[in-house]
């Protein structure tokens, strides 16, 4: 009768590898190759092998302690058409405070560009693996036609927008529903009556059609004559802008666009004596002028690493079959441009 204690030593010796092979296969380690790692389980099983789960913890401990040194690089990766000194504010901000947080940590970081000339998929994948690079912060895509097919299971990454959703990896993004109820009910509350919304197609599609849902809830819940019909488009010009404002009279205007603040202006509204204006998520930083819903973008990048770090300290690589979403809230910002309905009765 044997009364030797199935290990990874005896494994490793069934198998004719490493006891290190054998560890790093039970952990489903992506250098080990799949066959190796198939063969090696199924000798695990057959011996009847099960892990100590009090050495297994040491080894997470140690694991998490060491992780700077195992995994000193984590890629991010841009997939949009526009290279990184042309991306839009708001993924350069993503894209900052990933940075930041990973410096903290003792990681560095590497940008990638699906687009770049003479780059594919297919090399960046082969770049990563043969660096070791398996965490990956994918910076937002505009639209449904910038999300790519990436390999999985070699790699843990964090999506940074919903769109990306597709890619089947955890996400941090704004939450787009709670960022269009602070503005529309904060709007509200001041005593604004007629609330208009702009938005465009890609941004409508960016947010999962969550400002547009919020929007409709709330306006069947108000007059039907305070209600007006949304500005959406595929592009909206400062001329269907000025149309739209002056046919449908709003009190106020709440828009993702920080632009159409500028245009108002320019097409000779008086903000905020003829209408008021409050931006919603705007890549901004800057606060007094303009009200705003703001959204912490760079929180946004900090989250992301945090969550790739607790995974890679975990090993845990490759897909999931219900990737997490962690939603990032906004906050109203008080602004000139979007005062009380009774302060500006009173100043006139």
């Amino acid at each position: 009768m044997n009364n030797v204690r199935p290990s990874c030593k005896t494994i490793a010796k069934e198998a004719g590898v490493s006891r290190m092979t054998v560890s790093m296969a039970l952990r489903n380690h992506p250098r080990v190759a799949p066959e190796t790692r198939e063969r090696i389980k199924k000798i695990a099983a057959a011996q009847g092998y099960t892990p100590d789960p009090n050495l297994t913890e040491l080894m997470r401990y140690l694991r998490k302690r060491d992780i700077s040194k195992e995994e000193p690089v984590l890629a991010i990766l841009n997939g949009v058409k526009r290279p990184l000194s042309k991306l839009r504010k708001h993924a350069l901000l993503i894209r900052q405070g990933a940075k930041e947080r990973a410096e903290e940590l003792g990681f560095k970081i590497e940008d990638f560009w699906l687009h770049e000339p003479g780059m594919r998929m297919q090399r960046i994948v082969q770049i990563l693996r043969t660096r070791g690079i398996r965490g990956i912060v994918v910076l937002p895509v505009e639209s449904l036609e910038d999300v790519f097919s990436l390999p999985q299971e070699d790699f843990v990454g964090v999506a940074t927008c919903a769109v990306a959703a597709k890619l089947g990896y955890n996400q941090v993004h704004p939450h787009f529903y709670q960022s269009m109820h602070v503005g529309i009910s904060t709007l509200s509350e001041k005593g604004f009556k007629r609330i208009g919304f702009c938005v465009t197609e890609s941004q409508d599609e960016r947010s999962n059609h969550l400002f547009q849902s919020y929007l409709l809830w709330y306006q069947n819940t108000i007059p039907e004559d305070e209600r007006i019909p949304a500005l959406k488009r595929k592009t909206i010009s400062p001329e269907e802008l000025e149309s739209w404002a002056r046919e449908h009279r709003p009190d106020v205007i709440i828009s993702p666009n920080i632009e159409h603040y500028q245009w108002l202006q320019e097409a000779g509204f008086d903000i905020p004596g003829d209408l008021s204006f409050a931006a919603l998520g705007p890549a901004m930083e800057e606060e007094g002028e303009i009200a705003q819903v703001q959204i912490g973008y760079r929180k946004i990048g900090s989250t992301a690493i945090d969550i790739l770090k607790t995974k890679l300290a975990n090993e845990h690589l490759g897909p999931t079959d219900s990737p997490a979403v962690t939603l990032i809230r906004g906050k109203w910002v008080d602004g000139a441009s979007a005062p009380n309905p009774s302060q500006l009765a009173t100043a006139s």
